[in-house]
């Protein structure tokens, strides 16, 4: 109490412990947002597979989804940026969903191996198993008889062929399935001319072991 009768006010003092650690509050906050804008600003983004891609397909946009990595990381992954290096390209082996797409992975075209040659084979459904063709699916590729003027067949003495599957699709509007098919190419002259004139059928092989 001062002489004067007044009460005199309380100071108080905020202990040095509770400042000290305000401050490392204040502190460990700075480093995790530095950390964390760090970690964000430091990143980039590469395509990975959205659903299945089998050999020979074209790849579309539907195709593709991105995924994060670190900035820096060593990967042969394709950066989102760079979408046009594979829209419209060819999957050179199976992509299963959410693997990482890289650049040996596709090509503008299939390959075709030594020696062979790719024919085209547009089929109607009785020319063909009714099972999905893949890429790979080994196939004997069967002469068909023909007609002569009257109309009678005339029979066909070509033994079947020996193939193997690049790609296949069927048109929804027609029924027809175009089926890509690797053969020796001593025989490919014979197989397409007997292809355009529809006279080809096609059966699903065992795979070898």
């Amino acid at each position: 109490m001062r002489s004067d009768g007044a009460i005199a006010p309380v100071r108080t003092r905020r202990s040095w412990v509770y400042a000290a650690g305000a401050a490392a509050l204040i502190i460990v906050g700075g480093v995790a947002s530095v950390f964390i804008y760090s970690t964000s600003s430091h990143t980039q983004q590469v395509f990975v597979v959205a659903k299945s891609i089998d050999r020979g397909d074209t790849i579309t946009k539907d195709d593709l989804t991105t995924i994060d990595v670190a900035a820096g990381q060593r990967t042969a992954g394709v950066a989102s940026t760079d979408a046009s290096s594979l829209i419209g390209k060819v999957a050179t082996v199976d992509l299963p969903e959410g693997s990482l797409v890289t650049k040996s992975a596709i090509a503008s075209a299939l390959p075709v191996p030594g020696g062979q040659a790719l024919v085209g084979l547009s089929l109607k459904p009785a020319q063909l198993p009714a099972q999905q063709l893949v890429a790979g699916d080994r196939i004997e590729v069967v002469p068909i008889a023909a007609t002569d003027g009257s109309g009678s067949a005339v029979k066909s003495n070509a033994a079947p062929i020996q193939g193997v599957v690049s790609a296949s699709r069927t048109s929804q509007s027609s029924g027809t399935t175009i089926v890509d098919v690797y053969i020796n190419a001593k025989n490919a002259a014979d197989v397409t001319s007997r292809a355009a004139a529809g006279q080809v059928a096609i059966y699903l092989a065992a795979a070898e072991d």
